[in-house]
């Protein structure tokens, strides 16, 4: 297989600007500095597999002889007809494999997002005049571009080599941009509905997390099919103090970028709420069934992408299930309302399970006090009340095959012995 190339260049003094305004509608000329260089980080071309939703990730050495700051991103979009979004990453470790692949859980480490584009973007992505996305010698040598690939028909002729190109320049800005990435990562739409969902960074995430106030400078809001309007706003004092970003008619094939200018404050202790609606009533956005979050384009997502400045380390990600913050801790409430969702999944695995079906299969009862006490022991557990319960059961125990004979015994026990 060929592999993509790194490609070098100088560029003229001005570029065009494709954003400028609290919409990305207008075009206007934006000047960059002398001696911009770019270099592209690009798949080589590859078959895309006749299937809706796939996601393709690969990995690139940049240049790392000093530090840069980049300064654009250009979408080099090789076929539209399957390219939903793309993501860049920095890593911030040594990578061995730079071959092209599915994405997997492994290629979560590299966390911190350096650029993002979707259908309905056009031309190039700029950052802020005194603010850059750092890289290079003691920061990002390597950087990760994800893929997600919406093959709509399912056809088997479709191929494709997109990435991105990076401009950079050796002259650092002021700042350095930092993104983040908020929202909710529990969705449940009920079918026939006009449905809302919130979520994001809360307060007690804003203070433990920032040091000092960021500034917003660009927003863009994520959801797939059924989304129809998305607001992000931020809450001081338990108030709204600003509206950051309204999608009042959401269409995913052609969302908007909100560029903020003057650019917006967060101080710690701020809350950024997202709120996404989504339609399954409505003309082919009607669902019989529940959608859930997902990667998918027949799942669902309520993302908001943000652009700020100054950079603040670790602030990449500002998430919630539920009500339930996963990015910080609130020294006055148990994480996740005391689940730990990945000892949940071990002890599931180690004990939990076996006790049940040991103790609960007897054949004179299942009610004796030792399957009593095994159920209890399962059903008492943090990870499984309320909304938090449903999504422990949808995305850990449905994928456990021991689970399916574990519901027919505590099923049995519920109506034998309750």
């Amino acid at each position: 297989m060929k592999m993509s190339v790194l490609l070098y260049s100088s560029l003229p003094l001005t570029l065009m600007l494709m954003w400028c305004g609290q919409i990305s509608t207008v075009f206007c000329d934006q000047s960059l500095e002398e001696g911009i260089k770019y270099f592209d980080v690009r798949i080589p071309m590859l078959d895309v597999p006749a299937k809706r939703t796939h996601y393709v990730c690969q990995k690139f050495k940049v240049p790392d002889t000093d530090t840069f700051h980049a300064v654009a991103f250009e979408p080099l979009i090789s076929n539209r007809h399957v390219m939903h979004h793309m993501l860049l990453f920095g890593c911030d470790f040594d990578v061995e494999d730079t071959a092209p692949h599915e994405c997997s859980a492994a290629d979560g480490q590299c966390s911190s997002w350096l650029a993002q584009w979707t259908m309905g973007v056009e031309g190039k992505i700029y950052t802020p005049e005194n603010a850059g996305v750092r890289f290079g010698k003691h920061s990002y040598r390597y950087m990760s571009l994800q893929i997600h690939w919406n093959n709509d028909l399912s056809a088997a002729n479709f191929t494709d080599n997109s990435g991105m190109r990076i401009f950079y320049t050796t002259k650092l800005r002021q700042y350095d941009v930092g993104n983040v990435q908020i929202g909710q990562q529990y969705l449940e739409i009920p079918p026939h509905s006009i449905h809302n969902e919130s979520g994001g960074c809360s307060g007690t995430c804003t203070t433990s997390m920032l040091p000092h106030p960021v500034y917003l400078t660009r927003t863009y809001i994520h959801m797939h099919y059924l989304g129809i309007r998305g607001l992000l706003e931020i809450y001081r004092d338990g108030k709204v103090s600003k509206r950051v970003a309204y999608d009042e008619e959401y269409d995913y094939r052609n969302s908007p970028i909100h560029v903020h200018d003057p650019p917006i404050e967060v101080k710690p202790g701020d809350e950024i709420r997202l709120t996404c609606t989504f339609d399954s009533l409505t003309g082919a956005r009607q669902r019989n069934h529940s959608l859930y979050f997902g990667e998918g384009s027949d799942a669902e997502m309520c993302y908001a992408f943000v652009t700020y400045f100054p950079n603040v380390q670790y602030f990449d990600q500002c998430l919630q299930i539920d009500q339930y913050d996963i990015n910080c801790i609130d020294p006055e409430r148990p994480f996740m309302g005391g689940c730990n969702l990945g000892k949940f999944q071990q002890d599931l695995q180690s004990h939990i399970l076996e006790d049940i079906q040991t103790n609960c299969t007897s054949t004179l009862s299942p009610c004796i006090p030792e399957c009593r006490t095994s159920v209890t022991q399962l059903l008492d557990q943090p990870c499984l009340q309320g909304r938090l319960g449903s999504y422990t059961n949808r995305t850990i125990l449905s994928q456990m095959a021991a689970w399916n004979d574990t519901t027919h015994i505590l099923n049995h026990f519920i109506k034998t012995c309750d």
